[in-house]
């Protein structure tokens, strides 16, 4: 078992810094993948925290003992764990991968985290992706000023559900103030949409988060 540290320097890598509030701390990455990547675990639910580089392992291949770090470690909220592998969908047709990433998956499974194998047509679907890195725009805003809070009870008295639109009317605001309030809202994971279907420069219907 082993540590890569992208911290150090080398003239033949390149360092993609994500800053994460859910991590609390900068989440250093060795694609633009990977970085992309971040975006989607930082605002799933679901996932707890995820380290780029974790500790590595060895996995056999052709009778030969062989180091593999994943690109990633993600700790789910009721406490279980996995690894993911980033590539892009057409380095993931080769023969020789598939074989290999078929002998990590095992060793893998030996230690007892899954590993999964992610593409960038998981990752950069283009509408979830540009909402994601909007939202993150907006991260580390976690004053809850008065006009946030009227919003909120809006939302509350509307039956936890209303759309940008009627928000903005009732408080008075221009349409870009009150993208501006529902994005600060967004990035503290107070209010939440479908960010999978339309862009969030339309006019979004909008719910309390649980």
């Amino acid at each position: 078992m082993y540590i890569r540290d992208l911290r150090k320097a080398s003239p033949n890598k390149n360092v993609f810094k994500f800053a994460s509030t859910k991590n609390g701390e900068v989440v250093l990455c060795e694609s633009p993948l990977e970085f992309d990547a971040c975006f989607h675990h930082e605002y799933n639910s679901h996932v707890k925290s995820f380290k780029s580089q974790p500790e590595g392992f060895r996995y056999t291949f052709n009778g030969k003992s062989l180091p593999y770090t994943p690109d990633m470690l993600l700790e789910f909220n009721d406490s279980s764990y996995c690894f993911h592998e980033y590539k892009p969908y057409s380095r993931t047709q080769n023969f020789e991968f598939q074989q290999k990433f078929a002998a990590k998956r095992i060793a893998a499974q030996a230690i007892g985290i899954p590993l999964y194998l992610i593409t960038d047509k998981q990752i950069r679907t283009h509408v979830t992706l540009d909402n994601l890195k909007l939202i993150h725009r907006y991260s580390g805003f976690y004053e809850t000023t008065e006009i946030q809070k009227q919003l909120l009870q809006l939302i509350a008295n509307s039956g936890g559900e209303s759309s940008l639109s009627s928000l903005a009317r009732q408080l008075k605001l221009s349409n870009a103030d009150a993208r501006r309030i529902m994005l600060e809202l967004m990035s503290q994971r107070r209010i939440s949409t479908d960010i999978h279907s339309q862009t969030l420069m339309f006019d979004p219907l909008l719910s309390l988060c649980q």
